[in-house]
């Protein structure tokens, strides 16, 4: 059987390039570029183009550059939606991305994941501006004001942050009740001095979930202190959490008989340290995270916290508007109806100390 054309080579890594959604993140190239990017000769990547020209996978704009042509487009459907989240080996993040990936495709249509390093990256801006719908998971304490106005004028939604002031919608995960339903569940146990342990980098979420701590505190009449070590952007909060458990425990520091995390990866950090220090967690000290992620239910012991709440309603929302011709329409800020406690054995009833 004859080698396969080097042209042809070069039509099937662009018809694949475009049925993934690649050319949302970046202008589709010229002939030129192409060349470079597939390591064929210039008049091989033309001849490719000239194919696939005629073949109608593509059309030259009013500018003369190189478009998927709509019949193409109608035929392969391709990737449309863009999900758009930071460049982290995160459990959460992966979480979040499967949830949104199993909607679309329940729907029927293909959505195209891509990772950011920075809020500055070309890509950012040219995958918002060209796919139907985009929904970005963001990071650090803001998105950068340049960046908000193109945000406004295409269809953004920002997950996992509440980015309404600035004119997006947004999907909060966990309500205010929720949250207060893990500080209940210590309380319940018996708990009167409970703890927040922060090792997250600071951003607006983060800050919301302490202030909901701080407030139940005085509410209830319960003490609690708050241990706050964020670590920097795009490093693990676990290991922190680690350390500052470890400092704490070391130097006797600790006189809560429950500690609640910010994060799963601050309560799994603690409760390594626990165990380091020989203390049964569950029974000398609970530890527990606002909500978890996987596989928290399988760690030994398992930690408590809340499970993610089922997204389908508020992302029907945001799908349905992607694909319609009007602006949003009612509130912006978008919060599941609920989401389940998880009863690990992290958490118990308070140590006892004899005298």
């Amino acid at each position: 059987m004859p080698a396969q054309a080097k042209y042809t080579e070069v039509m099937t890594v662009i018809k694949r390039r475009i049925r993934a959604g690649d050319y949302l993140l970046s202008r589709f190239p010229g002939e030129r570029k192409i060349a470079e990017e597939t390591g064929v000769s210039y008049m091989t990547a033309r001849r490719a183009v000239q194919e696939l020209l005629e073949e109608k996978v593509l059309l030259r704009g009013p500018t003369g550059g190189l478009e998927v042509h709509p019949a193409f487009a109608k035929q392969t459907k391709p990737a449309e939606v863009v999900l758009l989240y930071p460049a982290y080996p995160s459990a959460y993040l992966t979480q979040l991305r499967e949830v949104v990936s199993d909607f679309a495709q329940r729907r029927g249509i293909a959505l195209r994941p891509a990772q950011f390093v920075h809020w500055d990256e070309t890509a950012l801006l040219e995958a918002v501006d060209q796919a139907r719908g985009s929904i970005v998971i963001p990071y650090g304490p803001e998105i950068p004001a340049r960046l908000l106005e193109p945000f406004r004028q295409n269809k953004v939604v920002i997950l996992d942050g509440d980015f309404t002031s600035d004119g997006l919608p947004s999907i909060r995960l966990f309500t205010e009740r929720c949250i207060e339903g893990v500080l209940e569940y210590l309380h319940r146990l018996g708990h009167r001095r409970i703890d927040c342990l922060n090792t997250q980098n600071r951003n607006p979420e983060i800050e919301r979930r302490i202030d909901i701590w701080d407030r139940w505190l005085r509410r209830r009449g319960v003490d609690g202190h708050l241990w706050d070590d964020p670590a920097p952007v795009f490093t693990d909060p676990t290991i922190a959490a680690r350390r500052l458990m470890l400092h704490l425990l070391e130097g006797k520091k600790l006189e809560a008989t429950a500690l609640v995390a910010t994060t799963c990866p601050a309560a799994i950090g603690a409760q390594r340290a626990a165990w380091e220090r020989g203390l049964t967690v569950g029974q000398d000290l609970s530890i527990c995270a606002v909500n978890i992620e996987p596989p928290a239910e399988f760690f030994c012991p398992s930690i408590t916290g809340l499970n993610m709440p089922d997204l389908v309603d508020v992302l029907e929302r945001c799908f349905d508007w992607f694909y319609s011709s009007k602006d949003w329409s009612g509130p912006r800020l978008m919060e599941p109806t609920d989401s389940s406690l998880f009863k690990g054995e992290s958490t118990g009833k308070p140590f006892v100390r004899t005298k």
